[in-house]
């Protein structure tokens, strides 16, 4: 069922983009959000239910009734008292539809996208595509999530689709929000705790909530299946509870299909990417609030660019279920209140559907022009070369489209060369708080990082990083974050190629070994990349074919492969995973140290963080995102999953245990594969210095 990416949606173009902003542009924005709106359903059913019924249905259900009687007898607790209890539990849970505060806050937000976005741009034909398959069975929204603007452009976009506006899981954080809280419940959310540790009646509650949704609801259902927004943009690796309960319908007869809709949020400019830097290198995450939600209103003074929203092609779980010869359970009507766990083959079946989500909604992106020019950036970082000329970014920027478009990326950027000179100049205007063109026309990074972003050194998640290393870190940091939606398509290739490159780039290689060695950097970079195990070979397959189409790689028997010819592309792609290779190996030397004795989750990533910055002053490390919390932290699991660290927990605290021999024979793997440049960026050297412009610089710009 998986499709390669040279396979894939070949016909995708941005001439299916339509901006739905274009047409409220001179026009009574409240006329249009007050008009009459007779939505489409989801779900057609022959009775109507409502959130009210919903939430009384639940609290009858054999299920909550029989786990209040347990809990009753286990805690000698009055059943009266514990159904109180569920009520309160779904009193904080459910949503409401309130069609005028839909509306006011639709008028709200079509305001500010009119001030802040140049467009709004959604592929037509994948709405009506969706469309035409709904109505038959449950529908399941799946968007990406990149910024806390997903949510609400997805019922925005429902609204201007004349779809009924989806119940949508939110976190707690939200709940607390004074007036906010409110105004999210009666605009269809829906919220969750974000653990529910041994409170079975919770659970029971929650899990049964949501699956009357999927049962008896009109509505789609609309969650996030990475859980979280990513900080990186990069996709993460998908959580399975809450898709498991969605699913379960299925699992057990309770409806015919569930149609799943990936949906890709592509952002020129993310909201939250000053923020976002700052959480990688450990600052916590400000406390979603209302008076903070007022204090960002400066940043709608701001301009981010075009969004674009593509839907992928549903996903119908039956259908999936059949190619991946998985058979669902019959019902059990004479036991209405079991609740029973997933079966091994259902807990498989669950997260290849979520790997299957996440494949599409990466595929359904459309890569901007400072996606590009993050990477050229970068590359010029690594390769020593000094700030790059305009001309010599635009000249860039035009070979990389044509490779990105290669490797399957959609790229928003016309084909002609003043298309491209002119995305370029609009996306360093658009991204004029990072990067700027000095009077000699180099294109240089601004200096983000200002007192005003100091915290308690005790409240930081690691280690306390100098304000020299934080100048240079948060701005390389957020250019990262916007070369990370790229990687989806070059992950692949990069790795192949950075092998080749140590292996011996003079002879040809064994396809059985190349292929043995993509398997190790994979599975060490599992959750870096989201990557699922049962695809490795055919991804594997994959590169090699787009890397012989772009001449990096040319076979020389059935068997074998050498490098080709096409030595920029081979530097490029072996640069890209520089920033990685370092933060694992710290990872693993740290690790090292600490052996035999099992040390905390906080204290490795501390450590690492510590030890980063040591290698990035003394210029062993070359790149400031090595510094990445995120990153250390994806290392740590990953190095769990393939038994080189053995988790332990103790007393509520999570611990690991190296186990010596085998993270000493992945150590040893990566400093192998490890690219050393020549040339090193780092704190020390005052030439490094030159890709930031300060303060005083930027005034006489």
């Amino acid at each position: 069922m998986q499709q390669s990416n040279m396979e894939f949606e070949s016909t995708r173009s941005l001439q299916a983009f339509k901006d739905i902003l274009v047409d409220r542009y001179g026009s009574s924005d409240f006329m249009w959000m007050s008009q009459d709106w007779q939505p489409r359903v989801a779900y057609l059913h022959t009775v109507k239910t409502n959130p009210q019924k919903i939430k009384q249905d639940v609290l009858k259900s054999p299920r909550v009734l029989h786990v209040i009687e347990e809990a009753s007898k286990e805690q000698n607790v009055p059943k009266e008292e514990l159904y109180k209890t569920v009520q309160r539990i779904l009193d904080e849970i459910g949503y409401d539809r309130q069609l005028p505060v839909i509306r006011w806050l639709g008028l709200l937000l079509l305001k500010v996208l009119k001030r802040t976005c140049c467009s709004l741009c959604v592929n037509e034909g994948s709405v009506n595509r969706v469309l035409s398959v709904m109505g038959d069975n449950p529908v399941i929204f799946a968007p990406s999530h990149r910024s806390y603007g997903d949510f609400v452009l997805m019922s925005y976009l429902c609204f201007h689709y004349k779809i009924e506006i989806p119940a949508i899981a939110a976190g707690m954080d939200f709940h607390s929000m004074w007036l906010m809280g409110r105004l999210l419940r009666d605009s269809c959310a829906f919220f969750m705790r974000r653990s529910f540790g041994s409170d079975k009646l919770y659970w029971t509650a929650f899990s049964e909530y949501v699956q009357k949704l999927v049962v008896d609801g009109e509505a789609a259902i609309e969650f996030f299946i990475e859980g979280t927004r990513s900080r990186t943009a990069k996709s993460l690796m998908p959580k399975f509870g809450f898709l498991s309960m969605t699913l379960m319908p299925f699992l057990t007869g309770r409806v015919p299909d569930i149609t799943i809709v990936p949906i890709n949020i592509s952002y020129d400019r993310t909201l939250e990417e000053v923020l976002f830097a700052y959480e990688l290198l450990g600052v916590p995450k400000p406390k979603e609030s209302t008076s903070g939600l007022i204090k960002a209103l400066n940043m709608l003074n701001e301009r981010y660019g075009k969004v674009y929203m593509d839907f992928a092609e549903p996903i119908s779980v039956r259908e999936l279920s059949r190619f991946a010869g998985f058979q669902r359970s019959l019902p059990t009507p004479e036991c209405p209140h079991i609740q029973r766990a997933l079966s091994v083959d259902e807990a498989a079946f669950c997260v290849e559907v979520a790997h299957h989500v996440v494949q599409q909604q990466q595929r359904h992106s459309v890569i901007s022009a400072f996606n590009l020019i993050s990477i050229v950036l970068n590359n010029s970082v690594l390769e020593g070369a000094g700030p790059p000329l305009l001309n010599e970014v635009v000249a860039d920027v035009s070979w990389l489209k044509s490779v990105m478009e290669v490797l399957g990326a959609l790229i928003g950027v016309q084909g002609v060369p003043s298309g491209v000179e002119s995305a370029v100049k609009e996306a360093i205007v658009v991204h004029k708080s990072l990067v700027t063109l000095t009077p000699t026309n180099h294109l240089k990074l601004i200096k983000v990082h200002t007192f005003a972003h100091r915290v308690d050194p005790k409240k930081l998640k690691g280690h306390c990083l100098s304000e020299q290393t934080m100048d240079v870190a948060i701005p390389m940091v957020m250019l990262q974050h916007y070369l990370n939606p790229c990687l989806h398509y070059l992950i692949g290739p990069a790795m192949v190629t950075l092998i080749m490159l140590r292996l011996d780039d003079a002879v040809d290689v064994p396809r059985d070994q190349l292929f043995q060695k993509f398997s190790f950097l994979r599975s060490l970079f599992a959750y870096e990349f989201a990557f699922y195990a049962a695809w490795a070979e055919k991804e594997f397959d994959d590169a090699v074919k787009q890397l012989e189409v772009l001449s990096v790689v040319e076979p020389t028997k059935p068997d074998r492969l050498k490098m080709g010819n096409h030595r920029k592309l081979q530097i490029l792609l072996s640069n890209l995973l520089q920033p990685f290779l370092e933060a694992y190996l710290s990872v693993c030397h740290v690790l090292q140290q600490t052996a035999p004795n099992p040390r905390s989750e906080s204290y490795l990533l501390k450590s690492t963080q510590q030890r980063v910055e040591e290698l990035l002053t003394s210029g062993v490390v070359s790149h400031p995102y090595s510094l990445s919390l995120d990153m250390h932290s994806a290392a740590l699991q990953a190095l769990t999953s393939i038994q080189a660290v053995k988790r332990l927990k103790r007393n509520g605290v999570v611990e690991y245990q190296a186990q010596t021999r085998k993270l000493l024979e992945v150590t040893q793997e990566l400093e192998n594969v490890m690219l050393q440049s020549e040339e090193k960026f780092h704190l020390s050297d005052p030439g490094s210095k030159d890709f930031l412009i300060h303060e005083s610089q930027q005034a006489k710009l």
